[in-house]
Order: structure tokens, then sequence, then C-alpha cells
């Protein structure tokens, strides 16, 4: 080789080397960016996931805090009757005793309303009616499959069960029952045993959120959903209904239904053989978390042709809006829950700092159920995103606002901040709203505030949970908050 050709050639390799060099740099830092992204994306799904299955969780616990206050009202009605020194119901069908026995359970029944509305009965150790009545005239049988959990809880107190049962037919309907032990006139021990029917129950404190919310019995029968033509049906997803079963008192899962991939949550309904679950398709529960994680990484990609720092810097963008997703409401735009608390732990933090005081401000949308029962639940969703706009517009800049779920909105409010102030802007707000709006609603707000003193401080769920009591006092002593809440008909 000539020296000339040498020279070309140490020319080549000084010309291209760092060409491939930094190639391979981009090409290194590249993969790391993408690895970056694609655990964020991950994360952020987790959190979705975990926050879920939180309130697929309180969606059991208040259901079998309903159960439970039933439960009260029925034992405290005949505890009443018998401190009274009403005899004790007879303990065999067809003696004398019955009419007497029949015309107190009419009196019960009566009095009940919709909590009996298809009936009660008093049934004997020997699993034999004594006494019952019912306003159609036909009553459900012990022996109805539906009711073994309830009779299953009342021989066995122990394991710390609700008497409540499972879908049960009557007159061809689905109807639910639960019961308390009562004393017979034999000195036994019998079952006083109501039933009413569960598609006209409420049960709307299930269905709220995204996704489908389902309370299903133990016999995999549908005992409360949005549609209330579906209860006393089948779970119409029986494979998200076996992982449930296998899976433990509470979690999350992916399943596959006719075709289409699910995210299914559940929580075990606490004392009974209910379960609360949620199901949503895998797209619309993480779709839009998937998109934008795909979106970041063509945008890395595409930069990574300029400069190796250009995909850093954009990783670090991609991690702060996927942060931002984690943290907003998707129907109002707000703070959401787990956004919220970070931003109002860091505010009372600097506020100790600076010996400042804050005031939280806890709102409550009055009326909400009866929007989506009169007018659909689209309206309701229409609903809470006015309120928050509303919120929006009587708050400053600096002020920290958020959604904690369902009709519950939250405000923390700088230093200096007047509650009467804060109260005569919400309700101007609120009349520049109604008096605009062609909506087919009011907006009403029950209101609390509670104010934090950097001398006696307290934790964030501490000054949120005194807000929420003041809230709950201003919403009790207001006979008139649901009067005329639904403009019929609807401004033009």
């Amino acid at each position: 080789m000539t020296i000339g050709a040498r020279s070309r050639t140490t020319a080549g390799r000084r010309r291209w080397g760092p060409l491939v060099v930094s190639g391979v740099l981009v090409a290194v830092m590249g993969a790391l960016g993408l690895l970056s992204t694609q655990q964020a994306g991950e994360l952020a799904v987790d959190q979705h996931r975990a926050d879920r299955v939180q309130n697929t969780s309180f969606a059991g616990q208040l259901t079998a805090q309903v159960v439970r206050d039933g439960l009260g009202q029925l034992a405290s009605v005949l505890a009443a009757q018998e401190g009274a020194g009403v005899p004790a119901f007879g303990a065999t069908p067809g003696t004398d005793a019955a009419g007497q026995d029949e015309e107190r359970i009419r009196s019960l029944v009566v009095s009940a309303g919709d909590a009996m509305n298809r009936g009660a009965a008093v049934v004997n150790p020997l699993g034999q009616v004594v006494a019952s009545y019912a306003p159609t005239g036909e009553t459900a049988s012990p022996s109805d499959p539906g009711f073994s959990p309830l009779l299953a809880a009342l021989t066995d107190a122990g394991a710390d069960r609700l008497p409540l049962s499972g879908i049960v037919r009557i007159a061809d309907e689905p109807a639910l029952a639960l019961g308390v032990p009562v004393a017979l006139s034999d000195g036994s021990t019998g079952l006083f045993m109501c039933a009413w029917a569960a598609r006209e129950a409420s049960g709307d404190y299930v269905t709220g959120g995204a996704g489908e919310g389902w309370i299903v019995d133990g016999a995999g029968l549908v005992v409360g959903t949005a549609d209330r033509q579906a209860i006393g049906s089948p779970f119409p997803y029986p494979r998200a209904l076996a992982a449930v079963r296998s899976g433990g008192d509470q979690g999350i899962a992916d399943t596959t239904d006719d075709g289409t991939d699910h995210v299914v949550s559940w929580q075990r309904v606490p004392g009974t053989t209910w379960l609360a679950v949620n199901v949503q398709t895998k797209d619309a529960f993480q779709g839009h978390l998937d998109r934008a994680s795909l979106r970041t990484g063509a945008l890395v990609l595409a930069m990574l042709l300029i400069t190796g720092t250009a995909l850093v810097v954009l990783s670090r963008r991609r991690e702060r809006a996927m942060a931002v997703i984690a943290s907003t409401d998707e129907l109002t735009r707000i703070h959401n829950r787990r956004g919220w608390f970070e931003l109002a732990e860091q505010e009372l933090a600097r506020a100790a700092r600076n010996g400042e005081r804050r005031l939280a401000v806890f709102i409550d949308l009055d009326g909400l159920k009866q929007v989506n029962d009169v007018l659909g639940h689209e309206e309701g969703d229409r609903a809470i995103a006015s309120a928050a706009s509303v919120l929006r517009a009587a708050c400053r800049s600096g002020d920290v606002v958020g959604r904690l779920g369902g009709d519950e909105f939250v405000v923390l409010l700088g230093d200096g901040t007047d509650e009467a102030e804060v109260r005569r802007r919400l309700a101007a707000a609120l009349d520049d709203f109604n008096s605009a709006s062609s909506a087919a609603f009011e907006l009403r707000f029950s209101i609390g505030a509670e104010s934090w003193d950097p001398h006696r401080p307290c934790s964030v769920e501490d000054l949120v949970r005194r807000a929420d009591e003041r809230m709950y006092a201003d919403k009790q002593s207001r006979t008139d908050r649901y009067v005329n809440l639904i403009r019929i008909p609807a401004k033009a």
C-alpha cells in the first residue's frame, strides 16, 4: 500500500469514526430513553390499576354498610315491640294465633314501605312458615336456593356473616331478603325474613365512575347494576367472574369475554357472598395511557436523529406528562384525589415554614343522583364538569382545586382567605352559571370550610375530614337543596 493510499484510509477513518461512535452513543441513549419511557408507562398503568381497586373496594364496603343499616333498623323495630310487651310470634302454622301474627307482619310491611315491598314471613326452626304477608299475595319460599347464604349466616353466627340472601324469586321477579332471629311462643328461636324488589332498590353508589359497576351474588346472579332489567340475570362476563372467584377477596385482572379484552376489579362485600365488580374494556381503561406512551416513544425515536441530549430532554418531558395524566381527573381536567393530596401536602409544608394560614373548603354537588335518575348519566357528567368550571371561576390561580371522586370537590386556599369571602365568590359564580346555563338542571353546592393554623397544624387528611363534617352539617341544615333542581322544560 502506498503512502497516499494509507493517508486516504486514515482520513476516512477520521471522518467516519466519530459518526459511528456518535451513532452508537445515540443508539445506546435511545435504547435507555425508550426503556425509561416504557417503565414510566408501566408505572402509570400500575397506579391506575391500584386506583381502580381502591374505588371498587369502596363500593363493596359501602354495600356492606347499607345492609348493616337495614339489619339494624329491622332489629330495632322488633326489639321495640318485644320491649313493649307484644307477644312472641307463634311457633306452629295454622294455630289461632296465626291470624294475629299475620296482621302484625302486615302492619310491619306497610309501615316499612319499599324496604319490605315484597312482604315478610316468620319461619320456625323446622323451616315452616308460621305466618306471612305480602302485598302481592305471594311470598318467597325458604327452600329457594337464594335463601341459602341467609340461613347459613343465622346458623353460624360466629363467622361474622350478614344474614342476607342472594337473588330469590317472588312472582317470577327478582327479590332480595334479609332476616333477624326472633323468639317464638314455645321458647325456640325463629327467623323474621323481609323481602324487597331487587330492581326497585337504589344502587347508584355501586355504578358510579368509569366502567360498568356490578354487584353479584354467590350464585353469579346480578344484584345491582345501572341496567335494572339485568338484575336477577346471570353476570354477563363468565370468564371475568371465574377470575374473580379464584382471585381472593380483592384484586384486579385482565380477562377476555366474547373476544373483547377487559380489565376487571373486584371486592368481596364483607360478611356476605356478594361481590362488587367493575368491568371495563382494556382500551377504555388504559388506552389513553398506552397511546400516550406510544406517541412519546415515536417522538423519542425521531429526536434520536438529532442528538442524544434531545433524547434525554424528551424522556424527562414524557415522565412529567405521565405524571400529569396520573394526577388529573379525566372528566373535569382538574386534579384528581391523588394529585390534589400531593399538592396540598406540599402547600401545607410551605405554609408551615412561612407561618401562614390556609383554608380548606369541601364542596358537595347537591342532587347529582336526581340529575342522573331524571336526565341520565350524560347530564350527570355534564353537571360534574360544570361544577368544576364554577369552582375554577371562583378561585384564584394559586388555589389548589381537586375532585375527590363522585360529586365531591375540595379547594385549598392561600393565606388571608376569609371563609365568608369564599362563600360569596362561590355563590356569585353559581348564580352566573345558573342564570346563563341552558342545562336542564341547576347547580347547587353544600359547603364546609376548615381553617389550618401553622401554630396548631394537622394533616391534610384531618383537615379534609373536618371540612367534610362541616359540609355535611351545611347540607343537613338546608331543606330546599333539591327543590326545583330539575328545570322542566329546560331553558331554550
